[in-house]
């Protein structure tokens, strides 16, 4: 049973210590024009390793990104964007945050 409960903690702080880690990288995406915009930006990122979370919104006309900048660059986030057919911009995440 001490196992189990060293292991769960383990697990929970291994957890909290990778989310320290991520980035966050923030973009303009135009084209997004309709309800299903913002589902195809976050689909196409998501499946990309390194990524943990993705927020895109189409009445903010932006998508923002937590990742792993040891597994996956903000240059291929945004490639990926621009495979689906939006144009992401680069931003400054602050600018967003208030």
């Amino acid at each position: 049973m001490k196992t189990i409960v060293f292991l769960s903690a383990f697990l929970v702080t291994a957890g909290a210590f990778s989310e320290a880690l991520a980035d966050e990288a923030c973009f303009e995406v135009q084209n997004m024009t309709c309800a299903t915009c913002p589902l195809t930006v976050k689909i196409a990122v998501k499946k990309l390793n390194g990524v943990s979370s993705v927020v895109a919104s189409l009445r903010e006309r932006n998508a923002i990104v937590e990742f792993d900048p040891k597994i996956v660059s903000k240059t291929e986030i945004q490639k990926a964007i621009g495979e689906v057919g939006y144009k992401a911009i680069p931003q400054d995440c602050k600018k967003n945050k208030d």
